[in-house]
């Protein structure tokens, strides 16, 4: 796959209209020379979601959401930009044209999709074994003890993996894959992991379960065993792939990430049945991590979704722990974490399997806030001042971890009243942990979303350099405005944009923004135009300039008030803090 030229993807852009598109997936309603609507990003009573034609953009006066066509199949749908684009092209019946990538891209782009065709061909085949074959009546067995017919393995696509050393090998072989690909899927090992040893199946007499990723694609298998040896793994996973790395992949997401967005909360199960299961019995804001804790990763995932997770993990020891590791990861990202509470040696299937739904669904309604669900969970221990201090070790890293200032300090009020404690005594254990030591360390981590803020000087410097082709030409051989403030990074890419006096910024341009940018783009007010541009370019250009120097000389003038500077040291400031005077004098006026 390679590049999407820009005007390819301007192209796509032209032809989608934006009212078209998101009337597409909810209802409009005219607002004067606008539509507006109930945000889809957030939870909200009164509409202040807007979508304005002209501009050909869309923007959130609640959450700040905004963007144009393609940042909005991106945020919706959850997909990356060249995703969108082919959606949008697919959608207006317009052809992808793609420059031809690297060698090496070229190299990577055929394995990944050489490896997603042979675990869509492994996928059906462990699911025709399952549904058909005699040998699979045990699985079939199994699964029906669960409560899981076929209906529900057809919707899943659940399989059984032979107990067999090559039957699954050999069937690739016949599908034409290679012994290298078969290799790199994962589906296959080699003793003492000598390339040159033959292959062998790595999943054997199990039943199969399909991990996907969040658009629907089979990237890895985890296998449940059904053999009576205790000695055996009841879960057996693929191993990190070309294609699938454990900690950035949450199961079930393909299926559930509508009702994730729709509920604003997330129930976190811990393994693949307790989770389809629940999404049978009608629960579907349903997740599983691919481990028994969140990674930092697999949380930044769930926090595109969801405000609220709700942890509905084991009641064994395990899964108590399970339920302590992933908090920090959540909370973290800014997530609220509640605990639900299950009945010992309960698990969400076990539970909705006697109970039913609705029982299960009172007790995630039952969830208490993670510091309160800790406070119980504690209260044998916290009866001696041994006890307390054990728990504020274990709660503090937790504390430290919550962004919003406002519950962080309620919630260390709550705490020290509960235990008769001094504040100073709970924020003394407060120390924020890595909550990147869960990720792969293999790989870089991604980034946490960006927050820009845009002055009422800068909003100027924006908006002339978008009415006027002048301004931006003039701004090009000036000091970038991201010098200035962080939000300068919009006119900088503004100013580098061709296009009409007056007309959106091209889809071409819009492609190199970040999604923060794209919102301080969409929230700028242009209903009404500034005169004479340029010179109010220039002179707000110049404000910039000005106050940047300023603050400047006001740093070195601090470092000369210290009577520790030696005299050498305080000529060389002197000489600097002037030098900066005669720049002020220079910045140019106005023409």
């Amino acid at each position: 796959m390679g590049f999407i030229s820009e005007e390819t993807i301007q192209r796509v852009a032209d032809a989608t209209d934006i009212v078209d598109l998101i009337g597409s997936y909810f209802p409009l309603k005219r607002a004067g020379t606008s539509f507006r609507a109930l945000c889809p990003f957030h939870r909200e009573k009164t509409p202040s979601f807007h979508v304005t034609p002209s501009r050909q953009s869309y923007h959130c006066f609640g959450c700040g959401a905004g963007g144009g066509v393609l940042r909005f199949v991106m945020d919706y749908e959850h997909v990356d930009f060249p995703t969108a684009v082919r959606r949008l092209a697919q959608r207006a019946g317009i052809p992808i044209v793609e420059e031809a990538p690297s060698p090496d891209e070229a190299k990577r782009h055929d394995l990944r999709r050489r490896l997603l065709s042979l675990h869509e061909e492994a996928a059906a085949w462990f699911h025709n074994n399952l549904l058909k074959t005699p040998e699979a009546a045990r699985a079939r067995d199994y699964l029906k003890s669960r409560g899981l017919g076929a209906e529900t393995a057809k919707a899943w696509q659940l399989g059984y993996a032979p107990d067999s050393w090559d039957a699954a090998l050999d069937h690739l072989r016949s599908r034409k894959f290679t012994e290298g690909e078969i290799a790199q899927s994962g589906l296959a090992s080699a003793k003492d992991d000598q390339p040159s040893s033959p292959l062998y199946s790595r999943f054997r007499d199990r039943i199969m379960f399909p991990i996907r990723n969040d658009i629907g694609e089979t990237i890895a298998f985890s296998g449940r065993t059904l053999s009576a040896d205790p000695k055996a793994a009841k879960y057996v996973n693929s191993p990190e792939t070309p294609l699938f790395t454990k900690g950035r992949v949450l199961y079930g997401l393909d299926k559930t990430k509508r009702d994730l967005v729709a509920a604003n909360s997330a129930i976190v199960c811990e393994g693949q049945i307790d989770l389809i299961s629940a999404h049978g019995a009608g629960v579907k804001n349903v997740i599983a991590p691919q481990g028994t804790a969140f990674t930092a990763d697999q949380a930044r995932t769930l926090k595109r979704y969801v405000e609220t997770v709700v942890l509905c993990f084991d009641s064994d020891p395990a899964g108590k722990k399970a339920a302590e590791r992933s908090v920090l990861s959540l909370l973290s990202q800014g997530l609220q974490v509640k605990v639900a509470a299950l009945p010992d040696g309960e698990d969400p299937d076990s539970l909705i399997r006697k109970n039913g739904a609705e029982a299960f669904s009172s007790l995630v309604a039952a969830a208490a806030g993670y510091f309160e669900h800790s406070l119980a969970e504690s209260a044998t221990e916290l009866s001696d001042s041994a006890g307390k201090s054990r728990f504020v070790r274990r709660i503090g890293p937790a504390l430290a971890l919550i962004k919003d200032a406002a519950l962080r300090e309620s919630t260390i009020g709550d705490i020290a009243a509960r235990l008769a404690l001094p504040q100073s005594a709970i924020r003394a254990s407060m120390k924020a942990p890595n909550t990147q030591e869960t990720s792969d360390k293999n790989e870089p981590s991604q980034p946490a979303a960006e927050a820009l803020e845009m002055t009422p000087a800068m909003a100027v410097l924006c908006r002339t350099a978008l009415a006027s082709a002048e301004v931006r030409e003039w701004l090009r051989t000036q000091e970038p405005a991201s010098t200035f403030e962080s939000a300068g990074s919009l006119v900088d890419k503004i100013a580098r944009a061709e296009f009409p006096d007056g007309a959106p910024l091209p889809a071409s341009a819009a492609a190199n923004l970040t999604a923060a940018e794209e919102r301080l783009l969409a929230g700028l007010d242009q209903r009404h135009a500034i005169a004479n541009p340029l010179e109010r370019a220039m002179t707000t250009h110049r404000g910039f300039q000005i106050q940047s120097l300023a603050a400047r000389m006001e740093g070195l003038k601090s470092r000369l008030a210290d009577p520790s500077v030696p005299a050498a040291e305080r000529q060389t400031i002197q000489k600097q803090i002037l030098d900066l005077k005669i720049r002020v004098a220079d910045v140019p006026q106005p023409v």
